[in-house]
C-alpha cells in the first residue's frame, strides 16, 4: 500500500471516530435530571515514504502512525432547577468562571457607582 492510500485510509478511520457525539456524548436521564458528558478529543498523525535504487537493487517503504485521546472535561446537568456545568478535576471552563464571577462583578460595579454618586453629592453640598 502506498503512502497516499495509507493516509486516505487513516483519515477515513479518523472521520468515523471524530463525530460530534464523541465530544458531546449521548444524554443520560436519571430521574428528573439529564446528564450530558462533554469531552476533549485530541488527534495527530504522521506519514512518510520513500524509494531508492542502489546498483541493480531497488526498494521502497512507507509508514504511518497516529494517536488520539479522549478526555472527559465536564458534564452538563439539566434539571428542574435549570442547567449547570460541572467540570471534571481542576479544569474549569471559562464560561463557568464567568458565571461564578458575574454576581461579584455586578456588586462591585454597583458599589463603585453608589460611592461615586455619594462623592458627587457631597462635593456639590460643599461648594454650595
Amino acid at each position: 500500500m502506498n503512502v497516499t492510500d495509507l493516509i486516505k485510509s487513516t483519515l477515513e478511520e479518523v472521520q468515523n471516530l471524530m463525530l460530534t457525539r464523541t465530544v458531546v456524548g449521548e444524554p443520560i436521564t436519571i430521574g428528573d435530571d439529564t446528564i450530558i458528558p462533554v469531552s476533549k478529543v485530541t488527534f495527530g498523525f504522521g506519514a512518510g515514504g520513500g524509494a531508492g535504487m542502489e546498483s541493480k537493487q531497488s526498494g521502497e517503504g512507507s509508514g504511518i502512525a497516529g494517536g488520539w485521546s479522549i478526555e472527559p472535561v465536564a458534564f452538563v446537568v439539566l434539571g428542574n432547577d435549570g442547567a449547570k456545568m460541572l467540570t471534571v478535576g481542576d479544569k474549569e471552563s471559562v464560561a463557568g468562571k464567568l458565571f461564578d464571577l458575574a454576581p461579584k462583578v455586578i456588586e462591585t460595579v454597583k458599589k463603585m457607582v453608589d460611592n461615586k454618586t455619594d462623592n458627587t453629592s457631597n462635593a456639590e453640598e460643599e461648594t454650595s
